[in-house]
C-alpha cells in the first residue's frame, strides 16, 4: 500500500518529534484541518516547525475563513494545481469538489477556456488564478470586476489564495510527494 511517500525528499515529522513550542502549530493544523492525523503534506512541512507554524494559518483563513463558496473555493484551487501539475494537491481537491457537490462535468472544464468563460465570478475568477499562477498580466477590467464582485477583502483573499496554493503545490512538487493510494487522480485536464 502507498502512502506517497516512497519518493519524497524527506520524512513526516510526527507529533512526538515536532519541539514542544510548535506543538500547539501542529495541533491546530490537524483540528483546523478536521483531521485525526496529520496530512502527509503539513507533516513534511513540519520539518522546519517555524515554517509549518507561519504558512498554516494562511492556509487555514483561505480555506476556511472566507466568504467563497465551496464550489469557487475548488475550481480557483484546481485551477492552480492543473497550472502547476501537481497530482497531490489537484487529486486531493478533485475529492473535496465531488464531497461539496461540485458537478463532475465543471471539473472536468478546469483549465479550459470553456470554464473560463462561465458566466460570473466562476469563470472570471479561474481566469485570474491561471494569470496569477502563471505570473502574467492582470488587466484593469479583471481586477476591477472582481473588486466589484467580492469587495476589496475578498479580492485580496482571492489573491493570497492562489499565491498559497501555488506556494503549496512547489512545495509538493519539490519533495516529490505523491498522492496516497485510495486517492483519486483523474488526468489534468490540459
Amino acid at each position: 500500500m502507498s502512502d506517497g511517500l516512497e519518493n519524497a525528499r524527506l520524512s513526516r515529522v510526527e507529533r512526538e518529534d515536532c519541539p514542544p513550542e510548535y506543538l500547539e502549530a501542529y495541533d491546530e493544523v490537524i483540528r483546523s484541518r478536521g483531521r485525526t492525523s496529520m496530512p502527509n503534506v503539513f507533516a513534511l512541512l513540519a520539518n522546519s516547525p517555524g515554517a509549518l507554524a507561519t504558512v498554516t494559518p494562511v492556509g487555514a483563513h483561505v480555506r476556511y475563513g472566507t466568504k467563497f463558496d465551496d464550489a469557487l473555493r475548488e475550481y480557483v484551487i484546481l485551477t492552480v494545481a492543473q497550472e502547476l501539475r501537481c497530482s497531490y494537491e489537484w487529486g486531493h481537491h478533485w475529492e473535496f469538489a465531488l464531497k461539496v457537490g461540485v458537478p463532475e462535468e465543471m471539473l472536468r472544464r478546469v483549465g479550459t477556456p470553456d470554464m473560463e468563460a462561465e458566466p460570473g465570478l466562476v469563470g472570471i475568477a479561474t481566469r485570474y488564478a491561471r494569470l496569477v499562477t502563471r505570473n502574467e498580466e492582470v488587466d484593469d477590467e479583471t481586477a476591477e470586476t472582481l473588486k466589484a464582485e467580492l469587495g476589496n477583502d475578498g479580492f485580496v483573499d482571492l489573491t493570497i489564495m492562489i499565491g498559497y496554493y501555488g506556494m503549496l503545490a512547489r512545495f509538493i512538487n519539490t519533495m516529490r510527494l505523491q498522492l496516497e493510494e485510495g486517492s483519486i487522480a483523474p488526468p489534468f485536464n490540459v
